[in-house]
Parts: C-alpha cells; structure tokens; sequence
C-alpha cells in the first residue's frame, strides 16, 4: 500500500496508509487509510488479483473529503493505483444523499459519489443495494477501471444513453474526449 501512503490531495491534506494486515487469503490485504490529520477516509480491502481475477479495492467509506472538495482528486489516486480492468468498491451507508437519490431510482452517475467516481475516469457502476451473502459488507457501488479507452468509450457512451442530467451528460462528453486524446491507454491523472 506504498503507492497510496503519503500521496498529498492538497497543500494541508496527505493520505496515510495504517494497521496493514495480511488477511487468510494471500492476495488480500486489509487497512486504515486516513488523512495526515487523523481524520478517517475508511477501512480497506484490497485484492492483488490472482490469475484471471482482476484487483479490487473495497472502501468502508466516510464521505468527509467532499466537504473539503477533494473527493475527486482522492478517486484519481484510487484511478491511478488500480490496474486497468481493476475494480473499486465505494460503500454509501453514510451518505444520505448518495443512498436516497439511488432509493428513489436515479443512475449511480447521477448521486454526488457516483458522479466523483466518474469524474475520476471510472467508466462502468453497479449499484450493490443488497449484498448477497454475509461477508460483502454494506450496500456499495461498483465502479470499473476500463481495460483501455476503447472500452472507456464504450462504456460512457452507454450510461450517457441512460443519463438525462446535462451536468452529467457534459461530464461523460468531456471524458469521452479525454479517454479518444488518450489513444489506446488508459487515462492517468496527474495529481498536483
């Protein structure tokens, strides 16, 4: 988890990786991250990925960085970490606004964490409204990686078929464009 510790979001705010532990499965990993200030960002796993199982990254999240205008630029980071095809799972228990917009049946690009997840590159979500089983936690989304900008594209231009925000509807355009200058890579975000 060296790639996200000490990452800076902003002059006063850097992320801080602690209580790394190695879980029963070898390829998963569980930490606290956290800002420099203590405050708590979540409780993490994170699946290396294992043949042809991709890497995830599961956030227990506490929404405190959208208040400080930095939840985009904390979902570039996770963009960047995760490899292409790597997924991200973000839970929304304690995120009324998030919860209730998708309670009354809007796309998860439409809520303010799913619209930071787009807005950090992420082209393809999954509302887990109801877990299955009993270790998969609290209601989350699903967001993707894409495995290049082809899918990128592919993905966006279907959700933008879906979406009748025009804020939303701007943000996939504006996206869509970066991942076409970005040719057949993956976008990485420079985060200054």
């Amino acid at each position: 988890m060296s790639e996200l510790n000490g990452v800076n979001l902003s002059a006063f705010y850097k992320l801080e990786v602690r209580n790394l532990k190695n879980t029963h499965i070898k390829e998963l990993v569980s930490f606290d991250l956290l800002l420099s200030n203590g405050r708590q960002i979540g409780k993490c796993n994170y699946f290396k990925g294992r043949d042809y199982y991709t890497p995830w990254l599961e956030i227990d999240y506490y929404p405190i960085l959208r208040n400080e205008n930095l939840e985009v630029i904390f979902f570039k980071v996770v963009y960047n970490f995760l490899s292409p095809g790597g997924k991200l799972f973000v839970t929304y228990i304690r995120d009324n606004e998030t919860r209730e917009r998708l309670y009354i049946g809007k796309h998860p690009v439409e809520t303010p964490l799913g619209f930071s997840l787009l807005s950090a590159g992420f082209t393809w979500f999954k509302d887990w409204y109801f877990p299955e089983g009993g270790n998969e936690g609290f209601p989350k989304l699903q967001a993707n990686k894409p495995i290049n900008s082809d899918e990128g594209i592919r993905q966006l231009e279907t959700i933008r078929e879906e979406i009748k925000n025009v804020n939303v509807i701007r943000k996939i355009d504006e996206l869509i464009d970066h991942y076409r200058k970005s040719r057949d890579r993956t976008v990485y975000w420079e985060i200054t």
